[in-house]
């Protein structure tokens, strides 16, 4: 077996980001949590929320540029990376509150929520329940409205107790593998930099030996599932009563979030712009950065 004693430390951020990461407590949680902060925080502050088993650092190639205009706010959720992992349930109120109470902590009455995946699950969420506290929606290859349900196998079941558990730990045998369980969200992890795939490959062999964050990962799988599933029926009518400003931004080949649910989102909602990206998958805002920041910047000049 490897020497795998590197993969038990501290997740460090991507290089060029230290120097942005804080960490502030939550009192009315209990939860301590890390976020970068960049840009004038007199701007319209930008908060950039990850996806299920990932960290702020998804956003690692944005926020510098979008930071120019918008007060960035790039959290790690609860549970994940660098905040602090509680033993409790984490579910999608959890979250939720955590986003509420460091914009309260930060005395930000009122923010443009960007969501990755899970993050844009809460950020819709959030518009729905809070919507005096969201100015502007980007989601990013997630929502929570969902008429067509996320069909990936692995997903399911990584669902079921115990066996979850054990097809996550046994990654922990082989790093290759670990890496390799990545695939499902890239349409090309062999072509990006370097330099992103060494980040990569040690950043999900730390998730894959931290029994904190895999304890996390399934507790917010398995409450998540049962509440999006839950408020699908009254969900459209909330939408078309909401008066926010969305963009949502999803990659010509993600099968996580099918372009039934953009498009059910569209006419679900006013004001709702969909762009699809060409030759990425889950995760544009790292395959293909130019792209995903030319369509996000451009609708942020004429929205904001």
């Amino acid at each position: 077996m490897a020497d795998n004693n590197q993969y038990q430390q501290r997740m460090e951020p991507w290089p060029g980001l230290e120097a942005l990461g804080k960490t502030t407590q939550l009192p009315d949680l209990g939860i301590d949590l890390y976020y970068f902060e960049s840009g004038d925080p007199e701007d319209t502050a930008l908060i950039l929320l990850h996806g299920l088993g990932d960290e702020a650092d998804t956003w690692r190639h944005v926020i510098t540029p979008l930071a120019e205009k918008f007060h960035i706010l790039a959290v790690d959720l609860p549970g994940f990376g660098r905040s602090s992992h509680p033993k409790r349930a984490y579910t999608p109120d959890l979250m939720m509150k955590a986003v509420l109470e460091l914009m309260d902590e930060l005395g930000i009455e009122q923010a443009i929520l960007v969501g990755s995946s899970l993050g844009g699950i809460l950020s819709q969420g959030l518009a729905v329940t809070q919507p005096e506290r969201v100015c502007g929606l980007v989601l990013v290859d997630g929502a929570l409205l969902q008429p067509e349900a996320m069909g990936d196998r692995g997903l399911r079941l990584m669902q079921v107790p115990l066996l979850g558990e054990w097809l996550y730990t046994r990654l922990r045998k082989d790093p290759d593998a670990a890496f390799d369980s990545l695939r499902i969200v890239y349409h090309d992890l062999d072509g990006l930099p370097e330099a992103d795939r060494e980040f990569l490959y040690t950043r999900v062999n730390k998730r894959v030996w931290s029994d904190e964050q895999r304890r996390a990962y399934f507790s917010t799988l398995r409450h998540l599932t049962p509440w999006v599933k839950r408020v699908q029926e009254i969900l459209p009518n909330r939408l078309a009563d909401l008066d926010i400003p969305t963009l949502v931004v999803r990659g010509e080949h993600d099968q996580l979030f099918p372009a039934k649910n953009a498009n059910a989102i569209q006419e679900a909602q006013h004001d709702v712009v969909v762009a699809t990206l060409e030759a990425v998958n889950h995760l544009p805002q790292q395959e293909d950065t130019q792209a995903f920041l030319s369509v996000v910047q451009d609708w942020l000049s004429r929205k904001f």
